[in-house]
């Protein structure tokens, strides 16, 4: 698959994970969705915390793990319950990685766009895009470097 999807591309894999979102909510008691960091992403006050900052975070839905639910088309809104608090979440459909249910009878992976989500294409073109992380292989073995050092 090509690198560079052209804005057309990227409105309908948005689309697909909306659609599929919803049909997770409307079929599945509790589902789960594993969020990709993403400059869009916002957690209320939580934020993403030590190694989400990299693998993301997996968040739970359902009938008592969501307040409010508001689906739009290059993001969805969601009060989402940590612990005994709630955080206003906001989750771009480009930072969508998988949705699965509680069981894992159903698993969808999709591919994650890191890129800013513009509902105007023209606007997209001015930003600068964020570095590609260096990819190298050594036979079977592929090591990614994103530059970062980790807490281990």
């Amino acid at each position: 698959m090509s690198e560079n999807l052209t804005q057309e591309e990227i409105t309908t894999l948005r689309e697909f994970k909306r659609d599929l979102f919803n049909l997770y909510w409307e079929r599945f008691g509790v589902f789960y969705i594993h969020v990709m960091p993403h400059p869009k992403l916002e957690i209320g006050k939580r934020g993403l915390l030590n190694a989400e900052k990299e693998s993301g975070i997996v968040l739970v839905f359902g009938d008592k793990a969501v307040k409010v639910l508001d689906s739009k088309p290059d993001y969805l809104f969601a009060e989402l319950q940590f612990g005994s608090t709630w955080e206003p979440t906001m989750i771009p459909w480009d930072a969508v990685f998988r949705i699965y249910d509680k069981f894992q009878n159903s698993a969808s992976q999709l591919r994650f766009l890191q890129i800013e989500t513009n509902s105007n294409p023209d606007d997209s073109q001015t930003k600068p895009k964020s570095p590609k992380p260096e990819v190298t292989g050594d036979g079977n073995v592929i090591r990614v470097d994103f530059g970062g050092k980790r807490n281990e």
